[in-house]
């Protein structure tokens, strides 16, 4: 008569092995998770590449200061993203940009055909250049940005601010991680 799993014989202990396989593909996945975490937080930039310059937007629209604050939003966003530290000298890379076109136009009417929402959409050319190796990381690309806001809810300036921040969050996601 054989001994049951985990029964003592002759000083002995017969293991159970029939959660080895369970256990192993536990372990399986805790390496796995592992090894996605330890891909990097810097997503899919060269390694060189450790701080960046960002210059001061243009702007081809006729609203002012558009381009002053997309500039100290984008900054803003890189400095909080923590990926690339942001330089004003002997930096590896730069972004560039300019804002090449801002429109407020109706989005919805009541029944009464009166406005009930607006779209303000913001359109920017951006570039990003690895200085060290002297190439484009991303040559002239377009980034947009839109939004739809009730003009009885918030002032056009409010809206005019998220659409900012929304855009300088797609332009520092565009430039760490879209390449």
């Amino acid at each position: 008569m054989s001994p049951k799993p985990g029964e003592v014989k002759g000083g002995s202990v017969i293991p159970e092995y029939k959660n080895t396989h369970k256990i192993l593909l536990y372990l399986l996945a805790v390496i796995a998770v592992g090894m996605s975490c330890s891909y990097g937080f810097r997503g899919s930039l060269p390694e060189h590449i450790q701080s960046v310059k960002i210059l001061n937007f243009r702007s081809r629209v006729t609203q002012y200061g558009l381009e002053q604050d997309l500039t100290s939003r984008v900054i803003e966003m890189m400095v909080r993203d923590g990926r690339l530290a942001v330089a004003v000298e002997n930096q590896d890379s730069e972004i560039e940009g300019a804002v090449t076109s801002y429109t407020k136009t109706p989005y919805s009417y009541t029944s009464a055909e009166v406005v009930e929402e607006y779209k303000l959409e913001i359109r920017v050319e951006i570039s990003f250049s690895d200085l060290l190796m002297e190439r484009d990381i991303i040559g002239t690309e377009s980034v947009t940005s839109w939004l739809v806001y009730d003009p009885d809810a918030e002032s056009e300036i409010e809206a005019r601010d998220r659409l900012l921040e929304e855009s300088a969050e797609d332009i520092v996601r565009r430039c760490l991680s879209g390449w």
